[in-house]
């Protein structure tokens, strides 16, 4: 999940009174220091929304809410951690599209299983961009595919860094009966830099990675994935005003070991929702094209869907021909 600020100070009586109340109703937690494992790198937008986060959280509670970074095998090592931690809520993990949805139909062999989580908030959605060269013709989606059909047999390219921007031309393809030849790159950045020199057509990059090409001109947003335009770029046309029932977004949230007491799943779905309201974070969250779920999910919801989240890309991925590892 790409990401860009210091927040505005995070408090006031409202957020006090709330607090106090929620503290006299809900299990006594924390009353210690909180983990929150980010099975990614620091820098993305995983990192950034966890640390976002835990400001608010902890002007909230007034215990420290510490972000511990554990990358590796694509967020299965950080995961597999809070599996083994203890289920008493001072271990959340940090749970995205990538861990809970894809993972499952990647890999032949797994450290852990989605269901080992209760996914207790959902904090947001985003879409890939679908990039083309700056000086291309095509204006618009149909412009695309109407160019896209007078281009011979292996004359029409699309470039992808990994699974997340491989699965959106492979779903292009089935909606608009075009093909593309694929072009394998060790990232996002260095098929868009590719786009930007007319190495190829398309590209299908997440918006955070993005973004800065998009905003400096080295490249054009022609579309975005999800099923409606990003508030973010309303200029933007969506991929499925053109083919109905088109719509990829990656997700963030918060998850425990889903043997943890539900009452305290409760509290934390509860306090979560409640940083999700908060304005500062939703111009955060906006500046890394997240969208929050309005108004923010119960546990039920939450978990429905992911799992959801998790079927669908099951299928994107063997449309895609990916083959797990």
């Amino acid at each position: 999940m790409k990401r860009r600020q210091a927040l505005a100070v995070l408090g006031g009586a409202p957020l006090a009174a709330w607090s106090g109340a929620a503290r006299a109703q809900a299990p006594a937690w924390p009353d210690r220091p909180v983990k929150i494992v980010v099975p990614f790198g620091p820098g993305g937008s995983t990192d950034i929304m966890s640390r976002v986060m835990a400001k608010f959280l902890e002007t909230a509670t007034g215990q420290p809410f510490v972000i511990e970074n554990k990358p590796g095998a694509t967020g299965m090592i950080g995961t597999t951690q809070v599996k083994h931690a203890p289920a008493d809520g001072y271990t959340l993990l940090f749970a995205s599209s990538s861990t809970m949805a894809a993972n499952p139909w990647l890999y032949k062999t797994m450290t852990y299983d989605p269901e080992d989580f209760t996914q207790v908030a959902v904090t947001g959605t985003t879409a890939n961009f679908m990039l083309v060269n700056k000086d291309a013709p095509y204006k618009t989606v149909k412009e695309f595919v109407a160019f896209a059909k007078t281009r011979k047999p292996g004359e029409l390219f699309s470039g992808y860094g990994n699974a997340s921007s491989r699965v959106p031309a492979a779903l292009f393809e089935q909606h608009s009966g075009v093909k593309f030849e694929e072009v394998a790159y060790r990232d996002a950045p260095a098929s868009i830099q590719d786009l930007a020199a007319g190495r190829v057509h398309a590209v299908f990059p997440d918006q955070v990675v993005s973004e800065s090409y998009v905003r400096s001109g080295m490249v054009r947003a022609l579309a975005v994935t999800s099923a409606q335009r990003s508030p973010r770029y309303p200029d933007v046309e969506a991929i499925a005003e053109t083919f109905p029932g088109y719509d990829i977004v990656a997700f963030g949230g918060l998850g425990v070991r889903k043997e943890t007491p539900p009452a305290l799943k409760v509290r934390i779905n509860a306090l979560l929702n409640e940083s999700l309201k908060d304005a500062a974070i939703a111009a955060r969250f906006a500046d890394l094209g997240m969208a929050i779920p309005t108004p923010p999910w119960d546990i039920d919801t939450c978990v429905a869907f992911v799992r959801r989240e998790r079927e669908a890309w099951g299928k994107y991925i063997k449309l895609a021909k990916i083959e797990p590892q």
